[in-house]
């Protein structure tokens, strides 16, 4: 096989294992993210207006004495409420969509990392993500504008964001100020040993929606799923089919190239199943040699990707390097198709006559 031809098909079949490694890393990391407050902020319950399924979906409305409420259910050891809102601020003259999150001083809902700074303990206060601040230059002392009224930035939280947003963590009645909703909340977060039981007493008594972490983290991740998996699939796709397409011209090109050299060895005895073993052996090496190229180029652009958008996360999980190994196995297969059937019906007297 021609070295040209070869390097540059292993650089196409690497920008292409490459480009699936990215997106799938991008996904997992965004299933993740999605999810990063509920998993984080210390409930082993959300409890949210009746119907609620998404944390940051719908909006769920309370009346705030519902955390008194639930707090006098036997096994509820913590029961404090939490107010959550989208909202867009006005940074550098650029929209820049946030997740608005109340709570109480001291109280579950407000950020489990600090990494500059302290806690929010007035209602003019706030702290905001690490990747929103690094993103927008934004320093302790500052102000910073939100929906009209200004806060003075105190702390910088890390780990907070979700998949298309940072968090903007603020008092309780600061958010209840802002949304002109005075003695109302979004939901009362739970800490019980029992959550189980737990649950099925606070749905008994108040008919209220009661759910885990994992659940709501499910249910936002499907929301998710609604959004972006179809094109996701579609441009994985097309990525797949163009690198097989690269194998096999790559191959296909080689076979023709020596078509002289298979039939001497076909009318020397050689048999056919010898001859399709070469061919796919080109095949697989191809695709092999791509595909460390790939890993390489993945390690290289996702790296590039989080020192210039370090809102995305980029997780490789076990599950999906090998699944991007197996689609790259089976590239180099569905690539043979076509050389091997060249071979496979070649007439060793043609290539004598010419």
């Amino acid at each position: 096989m021609d070295r040209r031809r070869l390097l540059t098909s292993v650089f196409g079949v690497g920008a292409a294992v490459a480009l699936i490694l990215l997106l799938q890393g991008l996904w997992s990391g965004f299933r993740e993210q999605i999810s990063a407050y509920e998993d984080n902020v210390g409930a082993d319950l959300f409890v949210g207006e009746a119907g609620t399924r998404n944390f940051f979906g719908v909006p769920s409305v309370l009346p705030i004495d519902t955390a008194a409420t639930v707090r006098a259910i036997a096994l509820v050891e913590r029961a404090e409420p939490v107010a959550v809102r989208f909202a867009v601020l006005d940074l550098h003259d650029r929209k820049v969509s946030t997740f608005l999150v109340g709570s109480v001083a001291g109280e579950m809902g407000g950020p489990w990392e600090l990494v500059e700074g302290r806690a929010v303990r007035r209602d003019d206060e706030a702290v905001v993500d690490q990747s929103l601040a690094d993103q927008h230059g934004i320093e302790l002392g500052e102000d910073l504008e939100v929906m009209g009224e200004r806060f003075r930035v105190v702390g910088v939280s890390g780990g907070t964001r979700s998949w298309m947003a940072g968090f903007v963590f603020t008092s309780h009645r600061a958010v209840e100020r802002l949304l002109s909703m005075p003695g109302t909340t979004s939901f009362v977060l739970v800490r019980t040993p029992e959550p189980r039981a737990v649950a099925e007493a606070i749905r008994t008594r108040t008919g209220l929606t009661v759910l885990t972490p994992t659940e709501l983290g499910d249910n936002d991740r499907e929301l998710l799923a609604r959004i972006m998996e179809g094109p996701l699939y579609l441009i994985l796709l097309i990525v797949f089919v163009a690198g097989t397409l690269i194998v096999a011209l790559t191959v296909y090109s080689g076979v023709v190239e020596r078509i002289r050299e298979y039939g001497i060895a076909k009318a020397m005895g050689a048999r056919r199943r010898r001859l399709l073993r070469i061919v796919l052996g080109q095949t697989l090496i191809v695709g092999a040699l791509g595909a460390t190229a790939g890993y390489l180029m993945f390690l290289g652009a996702s790296r590039l990707v989080v020192a210039l958008r370090p809102q995305m996360w980029v997780k490789m999980s076990s599950s999906g390097a090998l699944a991007v190994a197996a689609a790259t196995a089976l590239m180099a297969l569905l690539a043979a198709v076509v050389p091997t059937r060249r071979v496979a019906g070649l007439d060793p007297a043609s290539v004598y006559r010419g």
